[in-house]
């Protein structure tokens, strides 16, 4: 099912990408590490579209890739949009700042076209503008948490309340626009509706949560969160703990960055702070949350198998990285 989404993003983008050095640029760009043409690619935005329409009808037909292929559009540009703002921009293609933003620019529109060929095919009660209306909703909630990450990231300290809600905002939405998209365009039922886009705001809320827990301090990273500030939930905490603590100096973190990994000292020091602890619980609870929506699913009679699959292939051992008592 992965190979074959990929080769509908390849053919989407072929065909809505008219301008040549455009197109073979935008292909160049979603064949690196981590987009969706990379043979390691994982594509989760988009297989969760696709078990999402088929929890509903049983089936995968047209409609069903079309969406998937929207989505997992919708979110490669938020990444490309995300590398841009966090000046962490692939140096073997050469691209400009302003290179990378017209082609996450194009990415978003492929989507877009992609959306509207799904809600073209999906009933002609109104449904499929319905669906078209929730993924552009959600598409907004996102890109405000984009902006309030901006704008947090040349303030102060933060609170970890702003943190979380940017989370929620950036990659909860992202989540809720998938769910919400693929349920809309295969059901009427609202309730059903509902508990889709619960299910994709949590599930994703508790993706994003654990891969700010991974990245705030890895060993021998010289980019970690830590290391450039980044407004995450781990890294606020830490900040907040560290600005409370007299008797700690700060240098070392709150400084410029130095290219070079985070020190010993300040690993440790982090570790003692709670923040990893607290992160975790937070990201629990996103978890839980998401395992009980796709309860409630399947009491309505939703074949969720391969939904719950998706769960079982994301959820971390928080013993991986910190030691709970």
């Amino acid at each position: 099912m992965r190979d074959a989404l990929r080769s509908e993003i390849h053919k989407t983008v072929e065909t809505y990408c008219t301008e040549p050095t455009q197109r073979e640029t935008m292909l160049r760009a979603l064949s690196r590490p981590g987009f969706a043409l990379h043979p390691e690619a994982k594509c989760r935005i988009g297989l969760l579209t696709l078990e999402v329409h088929r929890a509903i009808q049983g089936t995968l037909g047209t409609t069903a890739f079309r969406a998937a292929i929207a989505t997992e559009l919708y979110m490669e540009a938020a990444f490309m949009f995300d590398q841009v703002a966090d000046h962490e921009l692939d140096q073997a293609d050469g691209l400009s700042a302003a290179e990378e933003l017209a082609l996450a620019i194009g990415l978003m529109s492929c989507g877009a076209a992609a959306a509207c060929e799904a809600a073209l095919q999906a009933s002609s009660d109104g449904r499929g503008f319905r669906s078209l209306l929730q993924l552009h909703r959600d598409c907004i909630a996102s890109s405000s948490g984009q902006f309030l990450d901006a704008r947090v990231q040349k303030l102060g300290l933060g609170t970890t309340d702003e943190a979380l809600r940017i989370t929620c905002l950036k990659s909860g939405s992202i989540g809720r626009l998938a769910t919400a998209f693929a349920s809309n365009i295969a059901t009427d039922e609202p309730q059903t509706i509902k508990l889709f886009e619960e299910f994709g705001f949590n599930l994703f809320t508790y993706m994003q949560l654990v891969d700010d827990l991974r990245d705030a301090c890895p060993e021998n990273i010289p980019l970690t969160d830590l290391g450039q500030h980044k407004k995450t939930l781990p890294v606020v905490y830490f900040s907040n703990f560290l600005a409370e603590d007299a008797t700690v100096t700060n240098s070392g973190i709150m400084s410029p960055d130095s290219g070079e990994p985070v020190s010993q000292e300040v690993r440790q020091r982090f570790k003692a702070s709670g923040a990893e602890v607290f992160s975790a619980i937070i990201a629990e609870t996103f978890l839980n949350r998401a395992k009980s929506n796709l309860a409630a699913l399947r009491d309505r009679a939703m074949m969720v198998d391969g939904l719950e699959q998706l769960v079982r292939s994301v959820e971390f051992n928080p013993n991986e990285i910190i030691a709970v008592s």
